[in-house]
This record gives structure tokens, sequence and C-alpha cells, in this order.
């Protein structure tokens, strides 16, 4: 009934699900896997474009993530792979005795709860096949923005949710991993990034320099899906352009470094 064929040493076929595949992250994963012959359902409010199965469900209800999960596996075969990248910003940014009740409940129950509701739906059937799954974090997870500390601490959740999964599933084959990336330039961000000079503030706070496109990050969460990180388990790639080591430095003092530097490099 479905087809899976070999190509250049690797299965071309395989079936994956991932959440959040109409815009931003999801939709890049979504992308990167369909070109390197995966056959992809993608979950999300509204269609996804571009790729085997459009399914529409809202991740913060189990039900309907469940649903979609089950017709998956029944339209396009065996699940190998699955990336949840649904997920939601902070609405406003505030201190925490102001927030409203209801915007933490938001956040985690897209990012957090959502996360949890997919891998519920996925985890038998990659356990069937020894398949992989990769839950989408945040480098607020480690390094919480001021004001967000709803975001920081769903996407904080996200982390810790991998890593006992990982331990849980092992066993049975299933490898979950987990992905933080930094900035991105994607509709959920762009509010933020589209503040007066902010960014330009952010990108001189990055060692790289720039904002990340959301395609650079999509291809980290598919390898970790592929047989190239068959080994990996239970372990979160920080995909940031350095931004985590400018913690306890501060890019000016780095940026004086080199101009000290330039005169002797000639």
């Amino acid at each position: 009934m479905f087809s899976i064929v070999l190509k250049g040493g690797d299965v071309v076929g395989r079936v994956a699900v991932v959440t959040g595949a109409a815009s931003g992250l999801g939709r890049s994963v979504a992308s990167r896997l369909s070109s390197e012959g995966w056959r992809v359902a993608g979950i999300d409010l509204h269609e996804a474009a571009g790729v085997d199965l459009p399914l529409v469900a809202d991740v913060s209800r189990p039900d309907e993530v469940a649903r979609a999960v089950e017709r998956a596996a029944a339209e396009l075969g065996p699940l190998h792979a699955a990336a949840a990248c649904a997920g939601v910003n902070a609405a406003r940014f505030d201190l925490a005795h102001r927030l409203d009740p209801a915007e933490w409940q938001r956040l985690l129950q897209v990012n957090l709860s959502g996360s949890y509701h997919t891998a519920r739906a996925v985890l038998p059937k990659l356990a069937a096949t020894g398949g992989g799954l990769v839950l989408v974090s945040s480098v607020s997870a480690h390094h919480p923005l001021p004001g967000a500390a709803h975001y920081s601490a769903s996407k904080a959740g996200v982390v810790a949710l991998a890593r006992s999964l990982a331990l849980e599933y092992a066993r049975a084959g299933v490898r979950v991993n987990s992905v933080a990336p930094g900035y991105m330039d994607t509709p959920m961000s762009a509010p933020t990034l589209g503040r007066g000079d902010l960014r330009r503030r952010i990108e001189a706070s990055i060692p790289l320099g720039r904002i990340a496109d959301p395609d650079e990050v999509a291809e980290v969460v598919v390898w970790l899906l592929s047989p190239a990180a068959r080994y990996m388990t239970g372990q979160e790639l920080v995909v940031d352009g350095g931004l985590g080591l400018t913690t306890y430095s501060s890019p000016g003092l780095i940026d004086r470094l080199w101009r000290e530097a330039e005169p002797d490099e000639g």
C-alpha cells in the first residue's frame, strides 16, 4: 500500500508530521523534509501549503491533534518522524505580577501542552518504526527575556519534556531531541523585529551579526530527524548565532578587542 524506496543510501518515502507547518519555522521544516524525499503531513490552524497532507488542528486541543495524527498515518503510511514547531509569542511584555493569567495559560497551552499533545499522539507510532521526534524550544528557556516570564517558562518546560521523553522511550528505539532557536525572521517575531531600531540593536548583540533565516534552523531540525543523528537523544541543540555567548561578555568589549587587533593583522 505504501512504497518506500532506497536512494543514495537514504530511505525516501518516509512519513513525517510537522505542527505549525503553515508558516515560520514549521513551514521551513516541512519544505526541507519534502525536498529530501519525505512525505509530510502538515498540521496547523490553517491549511499548510506545499505538503502532502494539510491537516487543520489546534495543538492545544489533544483530541484534535490525535485525530490529525491518525489521519496522517492512515493516508500516508507508518510514521517515522515528527517535529513540534507550533508555538506562540507573548502578546505583550510586562512584569510578571501584571501579566494577565489568561495570557499565561495561552502560552503554556500552545507552547508546552501543545508539544506534549503532539508527542502523546505520535510516540506510539514512532515506537513501531524506531522514529525520531524534535520539540522546538528557545534560547529564552535559558536566557530569560525580561517581561516574558510566561514565554520563557513555557519553552523551558519544552526542554525538560524532551529530555524526559528521551529517557522514557529510548528502549522503544525512539529518539527525542529539542532545538532552541535564537531570533528568526518569522511572522511570530515580526512585531518585535519591526520595532524601530530594535532589530539593529538585537543584531549587534549577536556574534554572527544577523537574525537567522528559518531555513537555517530547519536544517538542524531535519538533521536530528534523519538517520545521520541516529545515536543522539535527549539533547538540545542551540541555533542562535552565538547569542548565548554574550551573557557574560559585552559585545562592545568584543568589538574593542577586534578594533585593537586590526592594525596588527596588516
